[in-house]
């Protein structure tokens, strides 16, 4: 039956909540997709298939709310708020343009324990030009502001979200300086650019002339900046990556057509991802293991066309960029020197 004869039990869902996002994202097309408004799971059937995970899932469970921007899901904080009554933990990943000072009192009401913000720049410049609208970054600093003045106990925790690119490389050790200096904020996590969501699959997508304000234009620059953050990491900086996984990076910036092969993929083995639709994957690029909407999670997560799908995420041999910032393990870089 696969690696270990038994299936796990999911300790991590990745809940795509809607498509739909006011951001004109450089490399995100996410905006122009073809949203099916109509066809996303209701508020009763999200409710359902949470209530659907008891004895299925231990208390730590996780939910990785996302999108889209997730704040313009109707009932979202409603959401929040029974999940977190049933005892599993949510983070929310957000744009934070959304968040005035009403918003924020309501986020905190929700009980969400973690709210993370996508910031992509150290000044508004950098990230006003990634995220394509003017304001962003003040945006984000305000929401921020809000935020903590609502907050009761610490809760939700503040985190920083950065995508490493060649257009903010130069900012990325500073940003890392910021977060290390502001109380408030929790951590900061990092991945690194991978190709444009919403385009066809393309292993070249890096070599083309389009692509150069993502892509870093200096292997060895960028190396050197990922070994500084691993060495930022290890004496103590609020940065949420294990340190190794920076020199993974590093790797992938070097070589991407090489490095990925390395890695172990766990899709499958503990956790999974639920589109707007209600569709249930292990990875976005084999088939749903299911639907949420008519069927319960445990039936789905121990079902032959599950364990099906399982046996080909383990054999699969994909040079896949996604797994560059796909639930790394630090036992993968032991080799990495």
């Amino acid at each position: 039956m696969g690696r270990d004869n038994f299936i796990r039990k999911p300790k991590y869902c990745c809940w795509v909540l809607n498509y739909r996002c006011m951001f004109r994202c450089k490399m995100c097309n996410i905006w122009n997709t073809d949203v099916q408004k109509d066809q996303e799971t209701t508020l009763e059937q999200k409710k359902q298939f949470v209530r659907s995970l008891q004895g299925l899932v231990e208390p730590s469970f996780e939910f990785h709310l996302s999108g889209g921007e997730p704040l313009m899901t109707e009932g979202i904080l409603d959401l929040v708020e029974f999940i977190s009554r049933r005892g599993y933990r949510t983070n929310l990943v957000t744009n934070g343009f959304l968040i005035d000072e009403a918003m924020a009192k309501n986020i905190v009401n929700s009980d969400l324990d973690t709210l993370t913000i996508s910031l992509d720049g150290i000044t508004s410049e950098t990230h006003d030009f990634i995220r394509g609208i003017k304001g962003s970054y003040g945006r984000v600093v305000q929401a921020i502001d809000y935020l903590d003045k609502f907050r009761k106990d610490g809760k939700p925790k503040i985190s920083i979200l950065t995508i490493i690119m060649e257009r903010n490389l130069d900012e990325i050790l500073e940003l890392a300086g910021w977060v290390q200096g502001d109380k408030r904020i929790e951590m900061i996590s990092f991945q690194a650019i991978t190709q444009p969501f919403g385009e066809a699959a393309d292993s070249a997508w890096f070599r083309q002339e389009k692509n150069n304000i993502f892509w870093p234009q200096d292997p060895k620059k960028a190396s050197g900046i990922m070994e500084k953050l691993r060495e930022l990491r290890l004496n103590g900086y609020k940065i949420g990556n294990q340190h190794n996984h920076f020199l993974q990076f590093r790797e992938y910036f070097r070589d991407p057509d090489k490095f990925l092969k390395k890695i172990k993929c766990n899709l499958g083995d503990y956790e999974f991802h639920v589109d707007p639709y209600g569709k249930a994957f292990f990875c976005c690029f084999m088939e749903p293991i299911g639907n949420i909407k008519t069927e319960n999670l445990p039936e789905i997560w121990h079902s032959p066309r599950a364990q099906g799908i399982r046996e080909n995420v383990y054999h699969c041999r994909k040079n896949c960029h996604i797994m560059v910032n796909c639930f790394y393990e630090d036992e993968s870089s032991q080799d990495v020197k």
